[in-house]
């Protein structure tokens, strides 16, 4: 169960939570969870599903670096990822698997995909992208059995009925392996605030969630041979400044648009791909020295004036370093209480709009906005708790557990959090 902006911060309100501190006290559980640059929600979930990093399983961030403006193709679908995931290995070793909101899980094959997806494009809409990439009659037999949840498409409401779905598959015995992907939380603190009272409230919430799941366990006979594993991705950090960093490219002479509204990108040379508290930099020859040292004395410009809210420059080398993958020649860290944003504006650097006071997308980092993770059941000691570890150390553990290999994990066991018997498998 993976509750998306569910953070290391939230460690004290957590142990006063019913069903979060049964968990908290009777597993095992990690207090920091380093997660891999850029913090977004799907390099952070296919790092865990195959304790790799974005340079090896290609999600580098939510979106495609894509130059447009009509709206970049999201990471949806398995193909995306490069390399074998959990639940891959699980249905390669015969156990039955169900990925629920799971990102970039669309269109694998088996019976039990409900996809994350949405229409970004015009003339996509939302009914036929969720059949096509998802489990048809499976998804169709959840809809009309759990759709009167829904009433839109409000978060609170999707994790309603992802959560219906999940307990009738426990209670049925339905699968082996249930991956679960609740939504509302990161969109409240995206909306009110990290710390907000909307944010306290949804995590009372997300605690009720639990408390089905484990009464769903309970009632499938099978706890003593179960897992309950809930896990965060990604912190947030308070907002009140928007960097248009695309309008500062044209400014600096690299992008040229025009059309309606002179909205429409024409050329470029550099273009920026907005991930929240950072930003990716692509060139469009990238092999061009003198382009690169041109584009490097502008973003260096930029950061000079502190009003633009640029914290940090990083290199190619420097991503490399990362981990971050190759697509990016470029990346920019925003400033405290900044984030940044692809579309140009009127001004490089606006207020924030009053529905959007937190991000995420920053440098990885080992305090408050790291996520928080516990197991608890079947081969998870009690009591137990890490001070820190990454997410890539998530999935090859949870992989040990299952007693299946993840063939391209770079992550680390957690033995410390197993029993003597899986510690020794």
């Amino acid at each position: 169960m993976s509750v998306d902006g569910l953070a290391a911060g939230d460690y004290s309100l957590l142990r006063e939570l019913p069903a979060f501190r049964r968990l908290m006290e009777t597993g095992a559980r990690v207090r920091r969870v380093r997660g891999v640059y850029p913090t977004l929600t799907y390099p952070q979930h296919a790092s865990l599903v195959t304790g790799t990093y974005p340079d090896i399983h290609g999600i580098t961030a939510n979106t495609r670096l894509e130059p447009e403006e009509n709206g970049p193709h999201w990471f949806w679908y398995r193909r995306n990822l490069r390399v074998p995931t959990l639940y891959d290995a699980a249905a390669s070793a015969g156990l039955r698997t169900a990925t629920l909101f799971w990102p970039s899980a669309g269109g694998r094959h088996s019976a039990r995909v409900l996809p994350e997806i949405i229409p970004v494009r015009p003339g996509e809409h939302l009914f036929s992208l969720v059949l096509q990439a998802g489990s048809p009659r499976f998804v169709l037999g959840m809809l009309l059995r759990y759709g009167y949840l829904l009433r839109g498409l409000r978060r609170r409401n999707l994790d309603n009925f992802t959560c219906a779905c999940a307990c009738r598959l426990i209670r049925r015995r339905s699968v082996d392996l249930l991956l679960l992907h609740l939504l509302d939380l990161d969109a409240t603190r995206h909306r009110y605030g990290a710390a907000s009272s909307e944010a306290r409230e949804v995590l009372h919430q997300q605690d009720r969630r639990l408390a089905r799941i484990l009464a769903a366990v309970e009632h499938s006979g099978r706890s003593d041979r179960t897992a309950v594993v809930v896990t965060g991705d990604h912190g947030h950090r308070d907002v009140s400044a928007r960097i248009h960093i695309n309008s500062a490219l044209e400014r600096a002479g690299l992008q040229v648009r025009g059309g309606a509204g002179a909205s429409r990108l024409v050329r470029w040379e550099a273009w920026a791909q907005a991930c929240d508290g950072s930003a990716r930099i692509r060139l469009s020859r990238r092999e061009d020295a003198a382009l690169r040292r041109r584009v490097a004395a502008a973003l260096t410009a930029l950061q000079g004036d502190p009003a633009n809210g640029i914290a940090r420059i990083l290199d190619r080398g420097q991503l490399l370093a990362l981990r971050a993958g190759e697509e990016a020649d470029f990346a920019l860290e925003a400033s405290p209480g900044y984030f940044f944003s692809s579309r140009s504006g009127p001004e490089v650097v606006t207020a924030a709009c009053p529905n959007y006071r937190a991000a995420h997308g920053y440098l990885p980092a080992d305090d408050d906005y790291s996520a928080f993770f516990v197991a608890a059941g079947c081969g998870f000691r009690c009591g137990v708790e890490l001070v820190k570890a990454g997410v890539v150390d998530l999935g090859t553990t949870l992989a040990h557990v299952l007693s299946l290999t993840l063939p391209a994990a770079e992550g680390r066991v957690l033995s410390e959090l197993l029993t003597e018997k899986e510690r020794t498998l």
